[in-house]
Order: structure tokens, then C-alpha cells, then sequence
């Protein structure tokens, strides 16, 4: 009998607190339905970009010259090809050929392209004059994968230096005179199914000596290009989210619908005798340094017994008579001894509460026949 029973805690405490848990088993109702919904029925979306076409756009130059003049090294009239250094007392013609060409597996493009000779005049970085002749130009309609669009050209090596004397008289030695063939192509169309409106450029510089003419590294175009679509992936629920979800919203009803039903019928309603075993269990707390755990007397040995109607009252009589309180844990009850009197307060719950009540002269032999 020294402590007070879980139940009658557990319904006093949702007594007190029936209103402000009901309110939060509905919120977290509200709130597991919401991410439900959400996990479930309104899943999120993720939108990326997807690579739908890919291809390469390039170009590149092949060079070649035919050998006019017999040696012991080349024969007269082979042809020498994509070699770095071509000899001026063998050759009278460096043929160029320029090819475009793209790799997407569909559509196809327009391709314009004009080669022209360029001779500058360079001093470190800075530019100082330049001249351009045509060499030639061509075209290719509806221009697919499978195929190249080329244009040939002829640069005349005799003419050559020939204007390169003519621009030395014209002005002077100074700076370092340049040659490129450039090739600029205009490219129109559709490419994997994406619009292609670009111009590029290439170039094929050479450098000019009495003696040779050398083919230095090539400036050509490698391009890379893409068509992509942003596509919408609805993004699968984690399994903490799926669950837990669902597990809160349950949680929430049921927590819900419990709390309605044991306010309806009461459950957690305290008797007045529970309440005030609750109430005595908290004055037990309070006045612990007055209460002293022992057993009720076996014998009346009292002239007058006096019952009690709470326990702070009885630890009033112990601070009046400067005596202990003793507490019978069995029986559930509290006494103080003074003299020729016995102090009581029985608890509700007490075993003895009808003895003590209704039969107190009888003594504990007699007692004993009640289920103690």
C-alpha cells in the first residue's frame, strides 16, 4: 500500500492533460495524413536534362604536290603527299584539298565554303599588313553523315613568290611575311533535330624559304555539339518516408479515436476515493520526515481511537503531540500513538477500512476473519 497503483497515475494524468493530448493526437493526425498525401498521392517530380542526339562537326586538310623535276630522292611525275616540307626545285604547284564533315545520325546541313591565300606581314604579336586572293570555293546541299563536303585548291608556288617580292618592293623587308590557306564555312541545317547556324574557320599555315615550302601544324575545327529534352521522373518515396508516414497519420487516428472514446465512457475519470489516494500520496511526499513505516497494533490497548479524516491532519496531531506517524504499509494505514489515544487515518483503499470504520472494538484476533 505505499505507492500509489500505475493506473490510477496513468488516468490522472490524462485527466489533467485529456485536452492538450487530444489536440496533439489530431494534429499529428493532420500532419501524418499531409505527408501521406504527399509521399503517396502527390509524389515529388525531378526534371533533368536527357542527352537525346550527339555529334562532331570537323574539319581537315590534305596537301599534295606532283614532281616535276627528276632526282635521285623523288621521280618526275610522282606525287608526294601530306608531306611537312616541299622542295621549290621539284614542285611548281602545292594542291590543297579542304573536307568538312559531321557525325549526327540526322538531318542534314547546307555547307559553303570559300579558300582564300593570305600573306601577312606579323612583328611579334601585332599584325602589320594583309593581302587575300581566292583560291576557290564550293558547295554542298543537304549534307548527311555519310558523306564529306571537299574543296580542292591550287596554290602556284612560282606566284607565290612572286607577290612576296612584289610586297618586299612595295614595303620594305619589314616584319616576317606569312602564308595560311583559309577555308571559311557557312553551315546551315538541322543536326539530330536541333538548328545549326554557325561559320568556321580553318587554316593551314606555311612557311616560305628560296629553297622549300613547309606545311606547319594545321588550325582545324572540332566541334562537339547536343540536343537534349528536360524530362519529368517522379521521385520513388524512401522507405522511411513511405512507412513513417503512414505509421504517423495511424499513430495520430488511433491516439485520436482512443482519447474520444475513454472521454466518453469515462475511463479516465477518477473516483473520489482514487483522487484522494493520489492526494494522500502526495502528502506522504511532503511529510516523509514525519512518517515512520510500522504495523498497526495487534491488540487495542487504547481507551479511544480517533479516526482521522486525512493524513495532513494527523501529521497536524504528531507536530502537536511531538510524535511520529506510523505507517502501516499492508493495511494502508496511519497512526500516531499518544497515551491513552490512537490516532487513525485510514486510506480508501485500505483492507481495514471497514473494521477500522465500523467494528473498532474489536481486537485483531477478531480481525482476522476479513481478507486482509
Amino acid at each position: 500500500m505505499s505507492d500509489v497503483d500505475r493506473s490510477i497515475r496513468v488516468r490522472a494524468f490524462l485527466e489533467q492533460w485529456l485536452s492538450v493530448l487530444l489536440i496533439a493526437a489530431v494534429l499529428l493526425a493532420a500532419v501524418g495524413g499531409w505527408w501521406s498525401y504527399q509521399v503517396h498521392a502527390n509524389p515529388d517530380v525531378e526534371r533533368e536534362s536527357v542527352t537525346v542526339g550527339q555529334w562532331t562537326e570537323s574539319t581537315a586538310f590534305d596537301h599534295s604536290s606532283v614532281v616535276v623535276n627528276d632526282s635521285l630522292v623523288f621521280e618526275e611525275g610522282e606525287r608526294v603527299r601530306n608531306r611537312p616540307v616541299y622542295y621549290v626545285n621539284l614542285a611548281e604547284e602545292l594542291d590543297v584539298t579542304y573536307r568538312y564533315a559531321h557525325t549526327a545520325s540526322e538531318g542534314a546541313v547546307d555547307v559553303t565554303t570559300d579558300v582564300r591565300l593570305v600573306y601577312r606581314g606579323v612583328e611579334g604579336e601585332d599584325v602589320l599588313w594583309q593581302y587575300a586572293e581566292p583560291l576557290a570555293s564550293g558547295s554542298a546541299d543537304g549534307l548527311t553523315a555519310d558523306g564529306n563536303h571537299t574543296v580542292d585548291a591550287t596554290v602556284d608556288i612560282d606566284e607565290v613568290f612572286a607577290n612576296i617580292d612584289t610586297i618586299e618592293r612595295q614595303l620594305g623587308a619589314a616584319g616576317t611575311i606569312e602564308i595560311r590557306v583559309v577555308a571559311a564555312s557557312s553551315v546551315e541545317g538541322t543536326l539530330s533535330g536541333r538548328d545549326v547556324s554557325a561559320t568556321y574557320e580553318s587554316a593551314m599555315p606555311i612557311t616560305v624559304t628560296q629553297q622549300t615550302l613547309r606545311v606547319l601544324e594545321t588550325e582545324t575545327i572540332d566541334e562537339s555539339g547536343q540536343r537534349t529534352d528536360t524530362v519529368e521522373r517522379v521521385v520513388e518515396p524512401s522507405g522511411v518516408e513511405a512507412v513513417g508516414s503512414v505509421l504517423v497519420f495511424v499513430v495520430g487516428l488511433a491516439g485520436t479515436g482512443g482519447l474520444l472514446v475513454a472521454r466518453r465512457r469515462g475511463l479516465v475519470d477518477l473516483s473520489p476515493d482514487e483522487r484522494e489516494i493520489l492526494h494522500v500520496h502526495q502528502q506522504e511526499q511532503e511529510f516523509s520526515e514525519w512518517i515512520t513505516r510500522g504495523t498497526f497494533p495487534s491488540e487495542r490497548e487504547y481507551e479511544a481511537t480517533v479516526l482521522v479524516d486525512d493524513l495532513e491532519g494527523l501529521v497536524d496531531v504528531a507536530i502537536d503531540t511531538n510524535k511520529r506517524v506510523i505507517k502501516d504499509e499492508q493495511l494502508g494505514v496511519s497512526t500516531v500513538l499518544d497515551g491513552d489515544y490512537v490516532y487513525v487515518y485510514v486510506r480508501p483503499d485500505s483492507p481495514a477500512e471497514d473494521w477500522l470504520v465500523n467494528y473498532a472494538d474489536m481486537t485483531m484476533d477478531e480481525f482476522e476473519q476479513f481478507d486482509v
